[in-house]
């Protein structure tokens, strides 16, 4: 018996809404940054827009690393299901133990 579950990746995965509230943040120091340029030297506004590049960069680098992740993820549990169910039950098993053990 198979089971196929269609959306095993969420949709509202927790890195997934990290990265895209940083986006928002970078976003917003970005139009911050060009509402107070006026007023900042130029060669501070160079290095403001420089940091915030890089920023931007990063968050799409982390959110494409992030995905292709869970896409791997995703094809190596529907490849091997019942290998990722005793993997997790063994897990909750070590877990369990130690727990266990503590009190």
């Amino acid at each position: 018996m198979e089971v196929y579950f269609k959306n095993l990746i969420s949709k509202d995965a927790s890195l997934e809404k990290l990265v895209d509230d940083l986006t928002m943040v970078v976003q917003g120091a970005d139009d911050y940054a060009r509402a107070i340029g006026a007023e900042v030297p130029i060669e501070t506004q160079r290095e403001v827009a420089g940091r915030l590049q890089n920023l931007k960069r990063n968050c799409e680098r982390l959110k494409n690393h992030a995905m292709h992740g869970a896409q791997a993820t995703d094809k190596l549990l529907r490849r091997n299901p019942y290998a990722a169910v005793a993997l997790t039950f063994v897990a909750g098993l070590v877990i369990g133990g130690a727990l266990l053990r503590r009190k």
